[in-house]
């Protein structure tokens, strides 16, 4: 006989890194229906993805168990979008490129990270993953991101994470080359430093924050290249 658990975050959790399809399901409908907030579910799946990465690199799980994980991970953010309230700010605040490295297959983090920037107003464009450098630079250059969000769950794509962001650094000259940030489990300063990535996220609410960061920042510096009216800069104000 089944134990009937209260719904809680914690519980979502564990049946999701126990691969619990049905289960999971129900806990997600029920927890939507308390009123939870839609990104702490999202940032659950998140935790959850990177326990079961763990467990596949530590043989306790084979691609069986990832297929699975992908497919339940599927169904609860196509159950939680519905219920992620839009900031209601207009289509097009900016453009961002994202994609898995070369190298690496995984998608879910990278997904949920899309749908949520989406939901922001951003232009989000995703190339998929096992992506090569050179797609990367050929899409910055036709896309022209404000920024470029590489993700890669697995140490194996960290070489291709570090050439991409080279090779986009040494083609792209400032001030037209987007920002660039790396995100996965196993990403850490090292890494950041190693590839020259301008920052690295965790979560899928860090990777919004940071948009909505950088995106303020450009503006910014954008008014200030602004002409001054009149042709009277802050300089050349008549001597009293």
């Amino acid at each position: 006989m089944m134990t009937n658990y209260k719904p809680s975050l914690d519980r979502l959790s564990q049946l999701i890194t126990l691969l619990k399809d049905s289960a999971c399901r129900r806990m997600t409908r029920q927890l939507l229906n308390m009123g939870t907030d839609p990104t702490l579910i999202m940032e659950v799946c998140q935790k959850s993805l990177i326990d079961i990465g763990r467990k596949y690199e530590n043989g306790e799980y084979f691609i069986a168990g990832l297929i699975m994980a992908g497919d339940i991970m599927k169904q609860i953010i196509d159950m939680v979008l519905p219920y992620v309230k839009s900031p209601q700010r207009p289509q097009g605040r900016g453009r961002i490129l994202i994609g898995t490295v070369a190298g690496d297959i995984h998608d879910l983090g990278k997904n949920m990270a899309g749908a949520m920037l989406t939901t922001y107003g951003y232009v989000v464009k995703d190339l998929g993953v096992d992506v090569r450098p050179e797609s990367f630079l050929e899409e910055t250059w036709h896309f022209q991101p404000h920024i470029v969000g590489l993700s890669s769950l697995m140490t194996s794509g960290h070489g291709a994470l570090t050439q991409t962001v080279q090779l986009i650094r040494q083609q792209v000259p400032l001030p037209g080359r987007p920002v660039i940030f790396i995100s996965g489990a196993m990403i850490i300063d090292s890494i950041k430093k190693r590839s020259g990535a301008d920052h690295v996220v965790n979560n899928v609410a860090e990777t919004v924050f940071l948009c909505e960061r950088v995106m303020m920042d450009l503006k910014s510096r954008d008014k200030s290249k602004e002409p001054v009216k009149d042709g009277v800069g802050k300089d050349d104000q008549p001597t009293p």
